[in-house]
């Protein structure tokens, strides 16, 4: 299902970047899709910290984190118990979601570049 999603908003947002702002004014179009792309880096970002930080908490009282654990914090997935990833990982599809929402402004901007 989340596949079928994701390809429906790859479709979408190469729609708007093929049509290159003929629905909309270029102006427009441009400060939509930098609200767009600030909106998915805040969710993207917010959610990032949040993720981090329950996962810090989840796996930390049993010594398995080392230094520089943040850098690769999905290699961490599979010790979590499920009651564990409930806690965790509704925070890591939310900041995967953000990022998947900035890069959609990313191509409305560039839409919207294209049809200055």
């Amino acid at each position: 299902m989340i596949e079928f999603a994701a390809v429906i908003g790859v479709t979408l947002v190469l729609a708007v970047v093929a049509v290159g702002g003929g629905f909309a004014h270029a102006d427009l179009l441009l400060l939509a899709g930098a609200g767009v792309l600030v909106l998915g880096l805040v969710a993207g970002v917010g959610a990032g910290v949040v993720y981090h930080l329950a996962l810090y908490r989840e796996l930390s009282p049993r010594g398995t984190l080392g230094s520089g654990w943040w850098w690769r914090p999905t290699s961490f997935h599979p010790q979590l118990t499920l009651p564990m990833r409930r806690r965790v990982m509704p925070w890591f599809y939310v900041g995967a979601a953000g990022f998947f929402v900035a890069l959609a402004g990313c191509a409305i901007v560039l839409a919207a570049i294209l049809a200055l």
